[in-house]
């Protein structure tokens, strides 16, 4: 019981507000979700979901918890300067998902740039919320984590090449910026609803 709720909660925290722009749009004339796209909408951001669980994503309840409101000692700014090619794989593996997903599902996304922007504005995302829950704020996750979700999108084009030469078929989409609306809510969602000492206090004492 305390497992499902601890994960649950947080799931639950990021889920809604994107659940209800998805109610939103469906509410306006003319916008139809088909079955197929709900379903890989979920998988996108169950995916989100697993990226925020990992990385640990300070919360606007962290704010005033430790000695200051950013822990400025724990910025690294300077790329390159603590290497560790176990911890740097893992980044640009967690991130090569969400460079294949957002083309696969998105035909908005069917370009390397906006998957780079998109990879790279999410992680500064994480890192920014890093800085209000003294976890070490470091540009190297940023530039690793750009590099997966590149690397992500190359496995797309492969795979498009061996089983999609025509590019595949496109699921009708709520609206051209869905895919950018989930990960801003997604985010904010974690940022701003998630409070783990009241899950603590409401649900394990």
């Amino acid at each position: 019981m305390t497992i499902l709720i601890s994960t649950l909660y947080p799931l639950l925290c990021m889920m809604l507000p994107c659940i209800f722009y998805i109610f939103l749009q469906k509410r306006k004339p003319g916008v139809c979700l088909s079955g197929p796209h709900f379903i890989w909408v979920l998988i996108f951001l169950l995916y989100l979901y697993m990226v925020l669980e990992a990385t640990g994503i300070g919360t606007i309840w962290d704010i005033g918890k430790y000695d200051g409101i950013i822990s400025v000692d724990k910025i690294n700014l300077i790329p390159f300067t603590d290497i560790t090619g176990f911890s740097q794989s893992l980044n640009i593996i967690m991130f090569m998902p969400l460079g294949f997903l957002l083309p696969f599902i998105w035909k908005e996304f069917r370009s390397p740039l906006k998957v780079l922007l998109a990879g790279a504005g999410y992680s500064f995302g994480i890192e920014f919320c890093q800085l209000f829950n003294n976890r070490v704020t470091d540009i190297d996750d940023l530039i690793m984590n750009t590099l997966g979700a590149v690397a992500g999108y190359v496995i797309w084009i492969i795979f498009v090449c061996m089983f999609h030469p025509k590019g595949g078929k496109r699921e009708i989409s709520l609206s051209g910026k869905e895919a950018a609306v989930y990960l801003v809510l997604s985010m904010a969602g974690e940022f701003f609803l998630f409070n783990w000492r009241w899950m603590v206090r409401t649900f394990f004492m």
